[in-house]
């Protein structure tokens, strides 16, 4: 079998250009593309705790806590003690968090469009479809 032939090879190098693209499209906001997936699912006025971020990012709880640490230092993401549940804390969007989204979102939407531009409508979402498929398939191992 050739190289080329091998999906995971073929997903893998088109994830390492994506990553880099996105990086350099993030760079201007100091935000890493792992941290814009915990802005974008964090909000300023709903809690959630470092486990549900995890799991809506599909990330260990260790990477996570390194990300809100570092969100948490560049003044993007509050801390607040869980009222119900002293050991843990809720996790909301700072002021400077929410606006620094809005304007990720507009970023994130550009560069989004620019890679997807040769592709139609029926092929992106046939695209999504297939890596769907392939992510259930190792999801459990």
């Amino acid at each position: 079998m050739e190289l080329f032939d091998l999906t995971g090879f073929l997903i893998h190098r088109t994830d390492m250009k994506l990553t880099n693209y996105f990086i350099k499209q993030l760079k201007q906001y100091e935000v890493t593309p792992e941290q814009f997936g915990i802005i974008s699912v964090l909000d300023g006025d709903r809690a959630m705790a470092q486990k549900e971020i995890a799991e809506a990012i599909d990330r260990d709880q260790s990477t996570v806590v390194r990300m809100i640490a570092s969100l948490e230092k560049k003044g993007m993401v509050k801390r607040l003690q869980n009222s119900h549940d002293k050991r843990s804390h809720d996790l909301y969007l700072s002021d400077k968090g929410m606006r620094l989204k809005m304007n990720l979102f507009s970023a994130v939407k550009e560069a989004h469009d620019h890679i997807t531009r040769n592709f139609s409508q029926d092929e992106l979402a046939r695209l999504h479809a297939a890596l769907h498929k392939l992510y259930q398939s190792v999801k459990e191992d």
